[in-house]
């Protein structure tokens, strides 16, 4: 039988009577607790507070403690625990030892909101014997909450472009921010346009009756209504006849008669008097859409905490800023149709159309081709149409992702498509691959809604190279790689089937020499002093050392380049060399192991300077260190030849 013990605590001095010191019992006898005061029914701890784990054996015999040690998992890093004993019984406790080479000692979680799993794995014998995992929904702090906040603005505001690229689908591109700004754009076109229409407005002469006093009858059809209207025609003294009837002089107190008068009720016209009430429609039924999901997001009543009322879920700040976003929304889509009602007022009030009917599409017509004025408008609610029959959405790529530190992740993929796009070229390939397949890159299969594309595939402009980016892709041992593929080599951990999974790999291939080089990256939701005294000699130890290219005749190591990201700092670069060796020197140094900032900004703030300096720089680099080598082994065939 097996017990798990967890100890919360604000500071670094344990102290069991602090009243803010809190254990829970995760599990008992095997059996994994739920924690039923929080929302999620998983433990809940503050991102800054430290943590304590105990575990015990129940019914172990002394040889089998000793025999070794259970493994902690906690954010994929393992670590091992020390024999210790408790209490006037003897109590035999293992105690995890935090690890002095990772970030923040003792807070695992420390930056990290959001759900997180415990993997805990007893052995007996060397033999695994019981395995489990503790969910940890991690709350995090206010200032970390805005900056939740400034990261799901980006991504709000790029959205469009994100999942267009991300996730390769027209529906998500149908999100509620895109139709609203189609909806704007509509409407900027026609204010701009509106004089210059109502001078031009189409209209056709058709005759129209008209009832005046003493007026004389001057049509087929106004003679007909005056024989209907007996009472419009009176007996008077000659002087004051206007005409005969039955040679009797009459008179008329009033007559219909006939005039020529523009008529606007004619196609064109009635294309753009459809439009309103369709765009009208439309808006009405986007407020609706968003009455329905404030209403189901409007439930926080479970969001506090009580034992940490001033720490906030993940969940709850992403609900929250939904909902303010829904608000403004509602404000714009309002302002849109106020606007567009004033326009469907003076419309009717130049034209006398007060349509109702069926939607009418645009198409050219002779009138229209020659008519700017008009060709513009067609243009414009043809446009409308595309955009808003695809189906609103939300964008909803914040709760896909149940950590601040996943989130993050997202937000550098796209920054990193954005830069390599901005080289120039053209993207030949997008897909999912499944990374739990073992081979290195994963197995191209159909994306699930929820997760983007994690495989692209780029050629320069000239046809240079081709830059493959692959998103998390697992590494695996040289029992699975073919020629060309990086394998792990690293004796930390090793078995056939241990793998590394890196954020990011970068694989480019130059296409006159053949020459291949890879760069590693990792985003890493951390400041840039952590960065520069933990992560980054972690990486370099982690995915230089131990990862090579396998070329069937030994290994390798074509990775060219070890990079973390990181979200906060007042550098915007941090260099893993001297100065005199740095990547834009003059001597720089390959492999190149540098560390750069990504920061969450406000949403007219660009990102992706720094990235894109990077990248852009080592592809000089390897652009020179590639022609050169290319050179010297002709001037040595060369001389080999005259040799």
């Amino acid at each position: 039988m097996y017990d798990v013990k967890i100890t919360v605590r604000p500071n670094n001095h344990l102290s069991y009577g602090d009243m803010d010191v809190k254990t829970y019992d995760a599990v008992i006898g095997n059996v994994q607790q739920k924690f039923e005061e929080s929302a999620s029914g998983c433990l809940e701890v503050p991102e800054d507070y430290y943590l304590d784990i105990r575990l015990r054996y129940r019914g172990a015999e002394d040889g089998d403690l000793n025999d070794i040690s259970p493994i902690v998992n906690i954010n994929d890093e393992n670590y091992r625990c020390m024999l210790k004993e408790y209490g006037d019984t003897g109590e035999m406790w293992w105690n995890l030892v935090w690890r002095e080479d990772i970030a923040h000692e003792g807070r695992p979680f420390f930056g990290l909101p959001g759900k997180h799993l415990i993997g805990i794995t007893f052995f007996v014998q060397r033999e695994e014997e019981f395995r489990v995992s503790l969910p940890v929904e991690v709350l995090a702090t206010k200032s970390r909450a805005i900056e939740i906040k400034k990261i799901l603005s980006f991504m709000n505001s790029e959205y469009s472009s994100i999942s267009k690229i991300c996730m390769d689908t027209d529906v998500d591109s149908g999100v509620l921010a895109d139709t609203i700004n189609s909806a704007r754009d509509v409407c900027k076109t026609f204010v701009n346009q509106w004089g210059n229409l109502l001078r031009n407005l189409r209209h056709s002469l058709e005759p129209k009756l008209s009832i005046t006093p003493n007026g004389m009858p001057n049509s087929p059809e106004a003679i007909h209504w005056l024989s209907l209207n007996a009472d419009a025609i009176a007996l008077c003294s000659p002087g004051e006849q206007v005409f005969r009837i039955n040679n009797m002089p009459v008179r008329t107190d009033f007559a219909a008669e006939e005039h020529v008068v523009p008529s606007y009720r004619v196609y064109e016209n009635l294309v753009i008097a459809s439009f309103f009430n369709q765009i009208q429609s439309k808006l009405a039924m986007m407020l609706n859409f968003i009455h329905e999901h404030e209403q189901k997001r409007n439930d926080s009543s479970r969001d506090i905490n009580r034992n940490y009322p001033d720490y906030r879920r993940y969940i709850s700040i992403v609900r929250g800023y939904n909902t303010d976003i829904l608000g403004y929304y509602r404000k714009s889509i309002m302002e849109l149709q106020d606007s567009f009602y004033r326009l469907y007022r003076s419309f009717i009030k130049a034209t006398g159309l007060n349509y109702h009917g069926k939607t009418i599409l645009p198409k050219s017509t002779p009138f229209v081709s020659r008519t700017p004025v008009y060709s513009e408008i067609f243009e414009t609610i043809g446009d409308w149409y595309k955009n808003c029959s695809i189906p609103i959405s939300l964008n909803d790529v914040p709760f896909h992702s149940i950590k601040i530190d996943k989130l993050y992740e997202f937000m550098v993929l796209s920054q990193l498509i954005n830069v390599i796009d901005s080289l120039g070229g053209l993207w030949e390939t997008k897909e999912w691959h499944n990374m739990d397949r073992k081979k290195f890159g994963g197995i191209p299969e159909e994306r699930p809604k929820d997760q983007p594309n994690n495989y692209y595939k780029w050629i320069s402009e000239s046809k240079e190279y081709n830059l493959e980016l692959w998103y998390e892709p697992a590494i695996y041992t040289v029992k699975y790689a073919k020629k060309g593929e990086l394998v792990v080599v690293s004796a930390e951990n090793y078995h056939a089937d241990f793998s590394y999974t890196p954020d990011f790999v970068v694989k480019i291939t130059w296409n006159k020499s053949g020459m291949v080089d890879y760069l590693i990256m990792d985003a890493k939701y951390s400041s840039c002093r952590t960065v520069q005294s933990k992560s980054l000699p972690m990486l370099v130890n982690k995915y230089l050392y131990g990862i090579h290219v396998y070329d069937n005749c030994c290994l390798d190591s074509s990775i060219r380049g070890i990079l973390a990201i990181y979200a906060r700092g007042e550098k915007g670069a941090i260099h893993g060399y001297a100065p005199e060796h740095m990547l834009e020197s003059r001597n720089s140094v390959f492999p190149s192991i540098e560390a750069v900032g990504v920061f969450p900004k406000d949403d007219e703030e660009t990102t992706d300077s720094n990235l894109k300096k990077y990248i852009s720089g080592i592809i000089s680099k390897l652009r020179n260190y590639h022609r050169q080598e290319y050179e010297r082994v002709l001037e040595m065939a060369k001389r080999l030849q005259e040799s």
